[in-house]
């Protein structure tokens, strides 16, 4: 009987293992994309208060399809991020696959620059008839992009003080997730440690011969403006004195760690030896990426103050357009260090070549 017994459990289970395989089978395009739930979740206020303003409709379809790609870039962000702790230097499989997500989270940016063209297209007036019934509701609250600043490593004493706390928009779990999103390593610090992690900086070999280049350089300057030649000089002592360089990372002006800063000069000078072109090129996507959010604020900033001008404040208690203003300063730029780069370059024709035992 027992033997039997198990026959009959192993045909119950294949039997069950079947019809899962018809139920999945049997869903079709709308079941699987849950299209039910995704498109019956556009509720316009203002139908409900007898007075339909047909804009509401897009507003609202612009903000969610917003709110979805802000869910992918946070899914490509955690993949990041799981791939930098690993380290990428002897792994160039995972490096391709770092860069295809960072390309990728660049994509989506330059995708919803062009949705502001689409809300556009809403008048001023249009807006006016609608905005009411937002009441309390503010872009301001969105969990999901104030994750994604935490995650691209914003940090909380440089944002801009707002009339408003972030942590006050959220409650329960949504403040778990957002206060987690601040203690958790952020992508900044994860590339830091990723450039200070670099074989080649290991001892000071390198480092030593691009100083000495970086000393001739300036020696042989033609530079006739001695203040500019004087600046140039203050520039370049900032990179090499490390009291220097915590000096303005303490003033905010600087975000990476000396060591980090290091790894990032050496990466652009050698951008074309072998093993250095995949990195250097994860360095363009994260300027990429912080120059796409600039570009971001910058075109949210434009739309609001079309539509909502510089006094009138903002739904969900912010201050409008002047706060939107305020978030286009170099503080709200992750990789400030990449970006300004080029001025700590030591022209390519004094440099030496890299020496083949420490590659």
């Amino acid at each position: 009987m027992s033997y039997m017994n198990g026959i009959d459990r192993i045909n119950d289970q294949q039997k069950n293992r079947r019809c899962k395989q018809i139920n999945i089978l049997s869903k079709g395009y709308a079941d699987y994309l849950q299209l039910d739930k995704l498109l019956s979740s556009q509720t316009m206020l203002s139908s409900q208060n007898d007075r339909v303003s047909y804009d509401e409709h897009l507003f609202i379809i612009t903000h969610q399809a917003y709110e979805l790609w802000f869910k992918q870039i946070l899914f490509e962000m955690d993949i990041v991020c799981k791939l930098l702790v690993a380290n990428l230097w002897n792994n160039e499989t995972e490096m391709c696959n770092a860069l295809k997500r960072l390309g990728r989270i660049s994509s989506i940016f330059k995708l919803l620059l062009e949705h502001f063209s689409i809300l556009e297209t809403m008048s001023s007036s249009d807006f006016a008839e609608f905005r009411g019934y937002l009441k309390h509701a503010s872009g301001f609250q969105s969990l999901q992009f104030r994750m994604i600043e935490n995650k691209f490593g914003l940090k909380k004493e440089n944002r801009v003080d707002c009339c408003k706390s972030y942590t006050d928009c959220f409650n329960g779990k949504k403040s778990e997730e957002f206060e987690r999103t601040l203690t958790e390593p952020n992508l900044l610090t994860l590339v830091c440690r990723w450039l200070e992690s670099m074989p080649v900086l290991q001892d000071n070999t390198i480092w030593d011969q691009y100083r000495r280049a970086a000393d001739l350089w300036l020696e042989e300057s033609t530079e006739t403006d001695i203040s500019c030649l004087e600046k140039r000089r203050d520039l370049m002592d900032s990179l090499f004195k490390c009291d220097q360089h915590k000096r303005l990372v303490d003033q905010g002006n600087r975000k990476f760690t000396h060591q980090a800063l290091k790894g990032a000069i050496i990466l652009r000078t050698y951008r074309h030896e072998k093993g250095y072109a995949l990195a250097n090129r994860i360095l363009d996507s994260l300027v990429d990426i912080d120059t796409m959010l600039s570009k971001w604020r910058f075109c949210h900033f434009v739309m609001v103050h079309k539509m909502i001008g510089s006094h009138n404040s903002g739904t969900g208690g912010t201050i409008g357009s002047e706060y939107l203003r305020s978030t286009l300063s170099d503080s709200y730029r992750t990789f400030i260090d990449l970006i300004n780069l080029p001025a700590l370059m030591v022209p390519a024709t004094y440099v030496p070549p890299l020496i083949s035992q420490i590659l």
